[in-house]
């Protein structure tokens, strides 16, 4: 494994801890605590040490300033001791699962920049003719994977929170209440962060795409931009939308986990045979990108309706 597939590997890791925060978005009977303080500490030390994400950072100006800001925030506001989003006791870890939003608006913009970084790397490596070739497979097994459990996520807190909005103004006999204005804002921001994730993806597979398809169909479906199929109601659409990406990612987690873990043993075994800390300096010509901005979405509610304009 040469330098630049290591400091690759090293970044890939990166996304995947990041990525695996969106697990807390899901409602479990349980969560296991080490694997909770092993993304605690990994979040955090990757910034705090002398890593090639911290190399990548402190070479990039002003957006590798705001990126390390973003990051410590997010672990103080979701992480931290302080947190009240994540929260160790007795009885195991504790979820505040009214809060997903706070882990949703950190994870994606982070990992999408840290993705950004990678395509830098990688397209830098081609001109010097290196090979990166079973690093640059892992990090697309780890995109289609991260952009499934995206879709997975956010699409179940759009369904719950369209319910909820929906219910708010039944209660109201359908007229708009600073409750419903306030779940509409926030069906808002799941939209937008959808558009995130399709804004910034790779991926042209069809696969892929006949799945990305179908969310933003849900999305039209839910704010009237889109009628319902012929002889199908919400619940019908909704459920063939959480089918198609649970489908997805029962073909992408195994097919990520069988190429990450080798790379991973082979970046250990590389580290003990060098004896020393992989050096940063070949990331140093990577710079952090902003995320892409999302097309076409609703970013405002409308006051006749509560729900994101068309």
């Amino acid at each position: 494994m040469n330098q630049i597939s290591e400091v690759m590997t090293t970044l890939i890791h990166y996304k995947v801890v990041v990525r695996d925060t969106m697990e807390y978005t899901l409602k479990k009977d349980s969560y296991d605590v080490n694997l909770f303080k092993e993304k605690k500490r990994a979040i955090l030390v990757e910034v705090n040490e002398k890593t090639p994400l911290k190399s990548i950072i402190d070479n990039s100006g002003e957006n590798g300033q705001k990126l390390e800001k973003m990051i410590r925030d997010w672990y103080d506001e979701v992480y931290g001791d302080n947190s009240t989003i994540l929260k160790l006791a007795d009885d195991g870890l504790r979820v505040d699962h009214a809060q997903h939003l706070a882990i949703f608006k950190g994870a994606i913009p982070i990992h999408e920049n840290i993705e950004a970084m990678l395509q830098g790397i990688t397209n830098d490596a081609a001109t010097k003719n290196l090979d990166v070739k079973a690093a640059q497979e892992v990090n697309l097994a780890e995109e289609r994977l991260y952009r499934a459990v995206a879709y997975l996520t956010l699409t179940g807190e759009l369904v719950k929170l369209f319910g909820d909005y929906n219910q708010a103004r039944r209660e109201a006999n359908g007229q708009e209440t600073a409750s419903s204005k306030f779940i509409g804002n926030d069906i808002n921001t799941v939209i937008q962060l959808l558009g995130q994730i399709r804004g910034n993806s790779h991926l042209t597979d069809s696969a892929y795409m006949q799945m990305q398809d179908k969310v933003f169909d849900l999305v039209e479906n839910m704010t009237g931009r889109r009628d319902l199929p012929t002889g199908k109601n919400f619940g019908d659409v909704i459920k063939d939308t959480q089918a198609s990406i649970a489908d997805y990612v029962k073909v992408v987690e195994p097919a990520f986990r069988n190429v990450y873990v080798p790379l991973i043993n082979e970046l250990v075994a590389q580290a003990k045979a060098d004896g020393d800390k992989i050096k940063p300096d070949a990331a140093a010509a990577a710079k952090p990108a902003e995320p892409q901005k999302t097309e076409g979405e609703p970013t405002e509610i409308d006051p006749h309706t509560g729900m994101p304009k068309a």
